[in-house]
C-alpha cells in the first residue's frame, strides 16, 4: 500500500472513529423494523456519505482513480443483480430501492477505501477500532447480563436502543471481533509494545466469551466455533504468541457458562427450527415456479404468504407461521434468487467467485486469515437477514472485502481530467445524503413519539420533514386516524377511503392488522357481506392466527 497525504487519511480517521466510538452508541428510541427504520442504520449512512465524499475529494487532488480488478467484477455482477429490474412483473420493484441503492453504495465506499493508498498501519488502526465498538457494546452488555435492574437511565437507554439490540446480530458480531483481536495480536508487531493495543486485544476474548451461553444464539455459536477452528488451522504455527489470549477466552467462557441464565425452552428452539426450514422449503418452491425471471422485485412478502396459505391449505402438517409479515426468507441468496431470478444468482456468484480467486492468488496464510473474517457475517447472511437489521454489519464487511482486495488482489489507476464532476461530487454527495437522513431521524423520532403517546397527537405526523423511507408506517398510521375518526363521526367519504387505500395496499403488504381494520371498514358502511369476505380471507391466508375479537 502507498503512502499518501496523511491530513487526508487522518481525516478519514477521524470520521470513522467518530462513528464507531461515539455516534453508533447514541441512545435513540425507535419504532424498530429494519432498514432505516432504526436510527443507528440512519447514523451509519450519515458518516458512510463522508467517507465517499472525501474519497472523491481524493481524486480530485491526485488527478488519479484507483481500483481493482475485483470492483470492476463487482460493477459488472451489481448489473446483473439489478437487471430484473426491467422485467415486466416489477408492479412494486419501488420496494426494493433502498436494498438495491446500499448495494450500489457500498461498491462506491469500497473505491473510496482505495483512493486512500492506506498503510499497513492504517489499516490496523481501522481495526482496533472495530474492537472498540465492539468493546464498548460489550460493556453495556454486559451489564445487562449482570446487573440487578436497569434503573440508570442512560444504561437503560444504551442497552436497549444500542446498534446490536437483537442478539443474533450481536453474537455475529461478536465472532466477527474475536477474529480481528486474533488476527491482530499475530500479525501486528506493535502489540506488546503499546499498552492500549495490549490491553484491547487481550480484552475482546474475554468479554466476548463471557456472553457465548447468555446469548442462546445458534448462529453465534456456529460462526464463533467454524471461525475459530479455521483461524488457529491456518495459523496453528503462530499459536504460542497467543496463550493468554486464549487463556481468557477459556475464562470468558467459564464466566459465561457459570452466568447462564434460564435456557430457552427446547420447544421454542425446535419451532424455530421447523420455522425456518419451511421457510426455506416455500421460497425454493416459488424459485422452481419462476425460475428466470423470479416473481418480481418487491412481491416477496405478498407471494411468499400466498403460496404458504395455499400450500397450508392442503398440506396441515406444515409448521405453521404465524402473523410474521415475512418480507425476506431468512436466506440473502434465495431473497435475490426468488425475486429476481437466474439473472441476479449469477451476478453474485461472480462477485464470489472473483473474490474467491483474489484469495486463491494470493497463496498465503494471511490472505486467508482475512477471508475467516468475513466468516461470521457471511454465515448470518445464510440464515438471517443482518444487512437490513444492522448497517454496521454491511459496512464491516466492505472494509473486511477491501483489506483482501488492497493487499492481494490487481490494482489499477487511470488519470482523471474531469476534475469539476468529483470536486462538485464530493460536496453534493455527503450533504444530500446527510440532509436526506437527518430529516427521515426527525421524521422517525416524531413516528415514535406518536405511537408511544398513544396515537393521541396528529400534529406529530404533520410535523415530520421526510416520510419516503416511512413510507409504509406512515401510510397506515395516517389512514388508521382516517379512519377512526370517520368511524367516530359517521362519515363515509373517510371510510371510503380508507378502503379504496387498504384494497390497494395488501395488493403489495398483505398485513394481518389491515385486514382486519379493512374489514371493520366495511362493515362500518353496512356491507357486512364483504366483510366477511375480507375475514375469511385473512384466515386463510394467516392460518392459526387469532382474529383480534377471537379469545
Amino acid at each position: 500500500m502507498k503512502f499518501t497525504s496523511l491530513s487526508t487519511i487522518a481525516f478519514a480517521k477521524a470520521i470513522f472513529g467518530t462513528y464507531v466510538l461515539f455516534a453508533i452508541h447514541i441512545p435513540i428510541s425507535h419504532i424498530g423494523g429494519s432498514g432505516l427504520y432504526l436510527p443507528f442504520n440512519i447514523l451509519s449512512w450519515i458518516f458512510v456519505s463522508l467517507i465517499i465524499g472525501l474519497g472523491s475529494w481524493k481524486i480530485f487532488k491526485s488527478r488519479r482513480l484507483y481500483f481493482s480488478q475485483f470492483i470492476l467484477h463487482s460493477w459488472i455482477g451489481f448489473a446483473l443483480m439489478i437487471l430484473p429490474l426491467a422485467y415486466g412483473n416489477n408492479d412494486y420493484s419501488n420496494f426494493s430501492f433502498f436494498r438495491i441503492i446500499g448495494l450500489g453504495l457500498g461498491i462506491l465506499l469500497l473505491i473510496s477505501y482505495h483512493q486512500f493508498r492506506f498503510r499497513e498501519n492504517d489499516i490496523y488502526d481501522f481495526l482496533y477500532m472495530f474492537l472498540g465498538l465492539l468493546f464498548i457494546q460489550s460493556l453495556f452488555k454486559l451489564y445487562q447480563q449482570f446487573a440487578l435492574d436497569l434503573s440508570f437511565p442512560l444504561i437503560q437507554s444504551i442497552v436497549h436502543f444500542g446498534p446490536f439490540a437483537q442478539k443474533n446480530i450481536f453474537a455475529t458480531y461478536l465472532a466477527t471481533g474475536l477474529i480481528i483481536s486474533f488476527i491482530l495480536l499475530i500479525i501486528d508487531e506493535t502489540v506488546w509494545s503499546v499498552g492500549w493495543k495490549r490491553f484491547l486485544i487481550h480484552s475482546i476474548p474475554l468479554i466476548t466469551m463471557s456472553h457465548y451461553f447468555f446469548l442462546q444464539s445458534r448462529t453465534g455459536y456456529l460462526s464463533i466455533i467454524l471461525s475459530m477452528g479455521l483461524i488457529v488451522l491456518i495459523n496453528y504455527h503462530k499459536l504460542k504468541r497467543a496463550k493468554v489470549w486464549f487463556a481468557l477466552a477459556f475464562f470468558g467462557l467459564l464466566i459465561s457458562f457459570i452466568s447462564q441464565q434460564e435456557n430457552r425452552p427446547t420447544d421454542a428452539i425446535e419451532y424455530s427450527k421447523n420455522s425456518r426450514k419451511t421457510t426455506y422449503l416455500l421460497t425454493l418452491e416459488l424459485i422452481k415456479e419462476n425460475p428466470a425471471i423470479g416473481i418480481g422485485y418487491g412481491k416477496f412478502l405478498k407471494s411468499f404468504r400466498e403460496h404458504y396459505a395455499e400450500r397450508k391449505s392442503t398440506d396441515p402438517n406444515i409448521q405453521l407461521l404465524g402473523n410474521n409479515n415475512m418480507d425476506h426468507p431468512h436466506n440473502e441468496i434465495l431473497f435475490w434468487t426468488v425475486e429476481g431470478g437466474i439473472i441476479p444468482l449469477l451476478g453474485i456468484l461472480f462477485i464470489v467467485g472473483s473474490f474467491l480467486n483474489t484469495i486463491w492468488k494470493a497463496k498465503n496464510t494471511r490472505a486467508w486469515s482475512y477471508l475467516v473474517l468475513l466468516l461470521p457475517i457471511t454465515i448470518h447472511l445464510q440464515l438471517e437477514l443482518p444487512f437490513y437489521i444492522s448497517a454496521i454489519h454491511w459496512f464491516t464487511f466492505i472494509f473486511l472485502t477491501f483489506i483482501v482486495d488492497a493487499e492481494h488482489g490487481t490494482e489499477y489507476e487511470i488519470a482523471i481530467n474531469a476534475l469539476s464532476f468529483f470536486r462538485v461530487f464530493s460536496i453534493m454527495f455527503p450533504l444530500i445524503i446527510c440532509t436526506y437522513m437527518l430529516t427521515t431521524l426527525q421524521t422517525m423520532s416524531l413516528v415514535t413519539k406518536y405511537e408511544r403517546t398513544g396515537y393521541k397527537d396528529p400534529f406529530l405526523l404533520a410535523s415530520g420533514l421526510n416520510f419516503h423511507a416511512l413510507q409504509k408506517k406512515y401510510e397506515t398510521l395516517v389512514m388508521k386516524l382516517n379512519l377512526e375518526t370517520g368511524k367516530r363521526t359517521k362519515d363515509e367519504n373517510k371510510i371510503k377511503a380508507y378502503i379504496q387505500w387498504a384494497e390497494n395496499f395488501i395488493q403489495h403488504s398483505p398485513y394481518l392488522f389491515i385486514y382486519y381494520d379493512l374489514a371493520t371498514a366495511y362493515e362500518a358502511i353496512n356491507d357486512r357481506k364483504t366483510g366477511w369476505k375480507i375475514y375469511n380471507h385473512a384466515k386463510y391466508l394467516y392460518p392459526g392466527a387469532k382474529w383480534r375479537d377471537e379469545n
